[in-house]
């Protein structure tokens, strides 16, 4: 049974980091618009993007008339040459204009519009939103492209207008998230049920701290290696490697940087845990490092503390620690730290004495008689 938890652990622990990621990814409008707004700095997205508005915007018949009114009677032929080299232009346009802060505002609008949207379908059920889908509106940045190179009515209609989720993709959607709600939390629950069992049935209590913290760093790892897996056969997929397989890369890896963030996490922690593990632990490497710091743990005991608390700052300075924003999650840290450091020196001051005591006087035989 002993041996049993940590697998248990690192499956749960897999779970719960997946159900994180999925929830926080899809309904946090925050992460959600963040996550658009870096997909726009990609260049395979980049010119995706620039090269479907320049398509929408140079489609049908509306430049052709307007080139055509324009030019003299006699030139009036050169209509059709001249719109499709407009296609170009518009493409190295559309390519110019996306660097401007006001086409990335317009597109942080419209991600945060996407996923309005996107919450009100799967938490509000069916309406008329759910009946027309989930759409990415992308017809300001059509206008704003169409103005620049003087194209009136290019930008009416539909034109620029991309369906995300429609019909049974979004009572699908509904029901993953639903799902992905409440796997996140059990899941989170009994995989820390799992991890404190892991140190309190474990015969060595620092042995056992060791081993949970190697069951965080193994779950972490396998959420990598998932990631990775996944997001090359999505691809494959998808795109069957064909020209969109760059966009389709950059997408996943942007969409699931949060994943590998929480991945980051896990490992830290599951460092931290087998670190003081190890310290506590009864390895010859383990007692020369109590012994060689029992000097200074034992005459200034504020230093360790110190050393501790420097190091936790640092962590949520860097963000890789989980609610390392949150006053309740940064005391929660503080508390464990330090509870961790007390622990560590009460074991190497009761070292010290047993190694300063004298050793006990054999006892004199008596004198037979």
């Amino acid at each position: 049974m002993r041996r049993a938890l940590p697998v248990l652990a690192t499956f749960l622990l897999v779970i719960a980091a997946l159900g994180a990621w999925a929830e926080r990814q899809l309904l946090d409008a925050d992460q959600f618009t963040k996550a658009g707004v870096q997909l726009l700095q990609q260049p395979a997205i980049q010119n995706t993007t620039a090269a479907y508005l320049s398509d929408q915007l140079t489609q049908g018949d509306t430049v052709s008339n307007e080139l055509r009114a324009a030019l003299p009677p006699r030139l009036a032929p050169l209509a059709g040459p001249l719109t499709a080299g407009a296609g170009e232009l518009a493409d190295r346009a559309t390519k110019r204009i996306m660097r401007s802060g006001a086409f990335q505002s317009l597109w942080e609008k419209s991600v945060r519009l996407l996923h309005n949207q996107l919450v009100a379908v799967i938490e509000h059920g069916d309406g008329p939103l759910a009946k027309r889908g989930v759409t990415l509106d992308l017809r300001p940045q059509l206008g704003v492209l169409a103005q620049r190179l003087g194209v009136r009515g290019a930008a009416t209609g539909h034109k620029a207008t991309v369906k995300i989720l429609d019909g049974h993709q979004i009572a699908t959607a509904r029901k993953a998230v639903n799902l992905l709600k409440a796997v996140r939390w059990i899941s989170a629950a009994l995989s820390v049920v799992a991890l404190v069992a892991i140190v309190a049935v474990w015969p060595d209590r620092a042995r056992g701290l060791l081993v949970a913290g190697l069951t965080l760093i193994v779950a972490a790892l396998i959420v990598l290696v998932v990631r990775r897996v996944a997001g090359r056969e999505l691809v494959t997929e998808v795109t069957q490697n064909g020209t969109a397989a760059p966009a389709a890369t950059a997408t996943w890896n942007v969409l699931t940087s949060l994943l590998r963030e929480i991945a980051g996490t896990g490992i830290v922690l599951g460092a931290l845990c087998a670190i003081g593990g190890w310290l506590a632990g009864g390895t010859a490497w383990a007692a020369s490092v109590r012994r060689f710091v029992a000097p200074v743990v034992v005459v200034h005991p504020e230093i360790p503390y110190i050393v501790v608390l420097g190091a936790i700052v640092a962590l949520l300075a860097a963000g890789l620690l989980p609610a390392s924003t949150r006053p309740l999650g940064i005391v929660l840290y503080l508390v464990l730290a330090g509870a961790g450091v007390w622990a560590l020196r009460r074991q190497i001051a009761r070292e010290t004495e047993a190694r300063a005591a004298p050793p006990p006087t054999p006892a004199t035989p008596k004198a037979v008689t």
